[in-house]
C-alpha cells in the first residue's frame, strides 16, 4: 500500500485531514451522546481516517489496470523491509487504539485483518493505482497484532479490563469468518490471484477490434486522461512488428499493433524534483510491480532485476527473462521520489 511515494499522491493529505475531520466529529458525537470520554472514540476515528486515506487515495504513478492481487514469495522479502515497517506502523496505533476504546481485543484484531483485507482488495478494484500484495495484509495484520498486545498490556497495567472475553471471542469469530468469507468471494469473482503458479499478471483486453490505445491509455495513466495522436512507426530493436504510438496529455507509449503488447512508455513527471528521496527497496518495489503488470512475458514472476543508477538519484531497472537472448530485455526507470518515469522493452523474435 505505501510502495508509492507521498509525492504520486496529491491528494493524501487533503483526504487525511477531511475524513480525520469527519471521522473524528462523529466519533466526537457518539461518545457524547452514550456519555463516555470523547479522546479515545475521537483518536480512534481519526487513526481510521488516516488509514483509509493511505491505502485509498489514488496516485499518479503505479498500475491502472485490471484488477489483480498478488501472491508472490518474492514481496515477503519486501515485507521485511522498509515498506513492510510502514505497512505494520499503519495498523499499530489503530489497534493499539481500537482496543482503548471497545476494551474487546479479539474483535479488535479481526476487525482490523478484516480493514486491511478490505481495503488491499479495495484499492484494486477502484483503479487507486496502488496494488492488492498479500505481503501488505501480512504487514498489516502483524501491525494489528503489536497494537492489540500492546494496549491490552497497558491497560492492565492501570488496573484496566482489557481481556477476551467469550463475548468477544465470538465477535471476533464472526467477524473474521463472515467478513473474510465476503472478501474470498470477491476476490474469487472479480480479482485473479497471481503467483508463484506462472500465471501472468493481467493487462487491458487487447485482442478485439476496438481502441487498443484507449484502453492502454487508461490502464496507464488512469480514467480521465486525453489521447492527443496516435500514428503508425517502427523500431526493428525493439519490435519485428509494426508499432502504434500514442500520445497523451500525461505522457506515451508504443505497442505493437498486431498483439496490443506494450513496448515503451514515457509518464510526464512534474514536481518530481521537490519530492523527497524514496528508499532503495521502494524504488525496487515498483519498478518491479510495475514490470510484471504491463511486462509479463519479459519479467515474470520471481524475476530479479539488476539495478544502476540514473540521472537525478533515478534507478534503472533491467530484467532479462531466463535463457533470452542479450536482445531480449526490459528497462524500468523509477525516479528518486518513486514515481515510474519510463520504461521501454525490447522484443526481437
Amino acid at each position: 500500500m505505501l510502495e508509492v511515494s507521498l509525492s504520486a499522491a496529491p491528494l493524501l493529505f487533503p483526504a487525511c485531514a477531511v475524513l480525520g475531520v469527519l471521522f473524528g466529529v462523529a466519533a466526537f458525537l457518539l461518545a457524547r451522546r452514550r456519555g463516555r470520554p470523547p479522546l479515545g472514540p475521537v483518536l480512534w476515528g481519526v487513526a481510521l481516517a488516516g488509514e483509509l486515506a493511505v491505502t485509498l487515495t489514488p496516485t499518479t504513478s503505479g498500475s491502472f489496470g485490471k484488477p489483480s492481487c498478488v501472491f508472490d514469495p518474492g514481496g515477503w522479502e519486501v515485507a521485511h523491509g522498509l515498506q513492510g515497517a510502514l505497512n505494520l506502523a499503519l495498523y499499530v496505533p489503530l489497534a493499539a487504539l481500537g482496543v482503548w476504546v471497545f476494551r474487546r481485543p479479539l474483535s479488535v484484531a479481526a476487525g482490523c485483518v478484516l480493514l486491511s483485507a478490505g481495503t488491499e482488495v479495495a484499492q484494486t478494484l477502484l483503479g487507486t493505482g496502488r496494488s492488492c500484495d498479500a505481503a501488505d495484509l501480512l504487514d498489516n495484520s502483524s501491525g494489528a497484532l503489536l497494537g492489540t498486545v500492546l494496549a491490552v498490556a497497558v491497560l492492565a497495567r492501570a488496573g484496566r479490563r482489557a481481556s477476551a472475553s467469550r463475548r468477544d471471542a465470538l465477535g471476533a469469530l464472526g467477524t473474521a469468518g463472515g467478513g473474510l468469507a465476503a472478501v474470498a468471494l470477491v476476490v474469487w469473482l472479480y480479482v485473479p490471484l497471481y503467483g508463484p503458479s506462472g500465471h501472468t499478471p493481467p493487462r487491458p483486453d487487447l485482442t478485439d477490434a476496438g481502441a487498443p490505445a484507449q484502453r492502454l491509455m487508461e490502464g496507464l495513466f488512469g480514467p480521465g486522461d486525453r489521447l492527443e495522436l496516435t500514428s503508425p512507426t517502427a523500431d526493428a530493436a525493439r519490435s519485428d512488428f509494426p508499432l502504434t504510438e500514442a500520445v497523451t496529455d500525461r505522457g506515451r507509449f508504443r505497442f505493437e499493433a498486431r498483439s496490443g503488447l506494450l513496448v515503451s512508455v514515457e509518464f510526464t513527471a512534474a514536481g518530481t524534483a521537490a519530492s523527497p528521496p524514496r528508499p532503495e527497496d521502494e524504488l525496487l518495489y515498483t519498478g518491479t510491480q510495475f514490470a510484471r503488470t504491463w511486462f509479463p512475458d519479459l519479467a515474470p514472476d520471481g524475476a530479479r532485476p539488476t539495478v544502476a543508477p540514473g540521472p537525478d538519484g533515478a534507478r534503472l531497472l533491467t530484467f532479462r527473462p531466463p535463457g533470452a537472448s542479450g536482445t531480449r530485455l526490459l528497462e524500468v526507470t523509477v525516479s528518486a521520489s518513486g514515481r515510474v518515469l519510463s520504461a521501454t522493452a525490447s522484443r526481437p523474435r
